[in-house]
């Protein structure tokens, strides 16, 4: 699968913005989820984002529970997730988000069903960032840094991820306690960061 994004749910906006900066990564986008509870801040790479999001106090709806979103940003759970582009045979449950118009539904892979799981789904539309048109992305991380070489992603029992191992371009699954470690490429292609997110 094609990786869209990578996200981590923390705690509220302070923390998410000091963790940008620590990444070394410039904030492109925020927006805010309404019925999902959600807010969140987005930096751009040419190829794909990383997203921090939190809970920002407004209610969430009865389907974003259903789906385990509002349990995860509770604290329940894995707070890491992965967003695919384009279609897959991976089994997935529909999830009706309250911000998106009315009959379209986001692609929730079934493994998200468990909490042990990181919350994977289809990014409707996906777009790299360097080729979308919205104005959001802006000049991305140029002129620094380009691409993703490499996402690793750590969680406590690798079997809640069975599905996904070698399902992702780019991604690995080690187990460990629950982190995102990604090195970051030049536009030349050679190795421009690295960071790490603990969950």
């Amino acid at each position: 699968m094609e990786l869209d994004h990578g996200f981590l749910i923390v705690q509220d906006e302070a923390t998410a913005r000091a963790m940008m900066r620590a990444a070394g990564l410039r904030v492109n986008y925020g927006r805010a989820h309404p019925g999902q509870g959600t807010r969140n801040i987005c930096a751009c790479l040419d190829d794909m984002f990383f997203e921090l999001l939190w809970a920002d106090g407004t209610d969430a709806s009865e389907e974003t529970g259903r789906i385990g979103l509002t349990a995860r940003c509770g604290g329940a759970g894995s707070r890491i997730g992965l967003s695919w582009r384009e279609e897959t045979d991976q089994p997935c449950d529909a999830y009706a988000a309250p911000f998106l118009p009315e009959g379209l539904s986001i692609p929730v892979a079934q493994m998200s069903r468990s909490l042990a799981a990181p919350f994977v789904f289809q990014t409707p539309g996906g777009t790299p960032p360097i080729d979308r048109t919205d104005g959001l992305t802006g000049t991305r991380q140029s002129p620094d840094i380009a691409t993703l070489g490499a996402l690793e992603i750590a969680v406590p029992a690798l079997e809640a991820v069975a599905p996904l191992i070698g399902a992702f371009d780019r991604v690995s699954f080690v187990a460990g306690p629950p982190q995102i470690t990604a090195t970051l490429l030049a536009p030349n292609g050679t190795r421009a960061a690295e960071f790490t997110w603990i969950s």
